[in-house]
């Protein structure tokens, strides 16, 4: 019983900073309609996380066995050359037995990746050099929604969408989700069918931004005035929560600073699109973290991780955070 106890508070410590794969519904995820039982309770946390066995915390949390059975079906359905998107979240895993939420480590560096060979190879469809989780998005799926291309020449057919992420703690995470390939980049593709009976909810979710601005704190959700200098934020707690206040004060304190930090910058992202044909495009990154067997070690706290050799299409980030390549063996 002790022990359960002293697991348990070690989970939820660890679980405190990570994120995963919203939208698409990743596999094994509790928003995915074809889980069956219960849900991956690992898809916040890192690569060597929590002594898992290696290929139960590394590429796709291990439920690549999973295509081509019920639970593996394509949640999505894209075309080539069209424009998508997908949404990160750190809120708590449903229907699992420890239930913590995440959080976004204040940013890091993100690749998106399709693989045609069922998870064999992963091709990087858009890179982010930093600012990846958005730094003040929180949480909440709705506040972190990153926009890509389908590569307009990519195969046809069933296909593993990944999405991973290097924080400034040299931690790696992985997600995927499986999606299907099919028509062309002049029309938009309907989702693939429901199940005859769902089961959850969250199937058909397409990220979409708010009016205000919004922030997940200790359980609470805030909304601000997304553009202006507000006197106050509004935020709804759980019923039993004491502190509303001090937490709509925190909240304020957040956007004033992130309001403060856009008019500094003052211009966008520097973004770099170059047409790569599919086969020409850089395999992803997943070597790279402190976990066993990782041959390339990411830049630590308060430097984020730039990403080598990538083409296509590359976000430059912020510049809020010093970048440097990882070093490897």
């Amino acid at each position: 019983m002790h022990s359960n106890i002293l697991a348990l508070l070690g989970l939820a410590a660890i679980a405190s900073g990570h994120m995963h794969l919203h939208y698409p519904p990743t596999l094994k995820g509790d928003n995915n309609p074809f889980t069956q039982g219960e849900a991956d309770m690992y898809l916040n946390y890192p690569f060597g996380c929590c002594d898992q066995p290696v290929e139960k915390s590394q590429i796709c949390k291990g439920h690549l066995d999973l295509l081509d059975t019920d639970e593996g079906q394509p949640v999505v359905t894209w075309a080539p050359g069209q424009n998508a998107n997908f949404s990160l979240s750190g809120q708590s895993i449903e229907k699992t037995q420890e239930n913590v939420e995440g959080g976004t480590h204040w940013g890091g560096s993100c690749q998106c990746a399709i693989s045609v060979d069922k998870g064999q190879t992963f091709r990087v469809v858009k890179t982010w050099q930093g600012a990846c989780p958005h730094r003040e998005g929180g949480i909440d799926p709705e506040n972190q929604v990153f926009d890509f291309q389908i590569p307009s020449d990519i195969p046809t057919g069933n296909a593993v969408f990944a999405w991973g992420w290097v924080n400034r703690e040299q931690e790696f995470n992985m997600n995927c989700a499986s999606v299907v390939i099919e028509g062309d980049g002049n029309e938009t593709p309907e989702p693939s069918s429901q199940p005859s009976t769902p089961t959850k909810t969250g199937y058909n979710y397409q990220p979409q931004p708010t009016g205000n601005k919004q922030y997940t704190l200790e359980g609470c959700t805030c909304e601000c005035p997304s553009q202006t200098l507000s006197e106050a934020c509004i935020c709804s707690c759980p019923s039993a929560f004491k502190n509303k206040r001090m937490i709509e004060r925190r909240a304020l304190s957040i956007h004033k600073r992130s309001l403060q930090l856009a008019a500094k910058m003052n211009v966008p992202p520097v973004r770099r699109v170059e047409e790569v044909a599919w086969e020409d495009r850089e395999l992803m990154a997943t070597d790279i973290g402190n976990f066993p067997g990782a041959r390339c070690m990411p830049p630590k706290h308060p430097i984020e991780l730039q990403f080598t050799n990538v083409s296509g299409d590359v976000d430059e980030g912020d510049g809020e955070m010093e970048l440097a390549p990882a070093i490897c063996s």
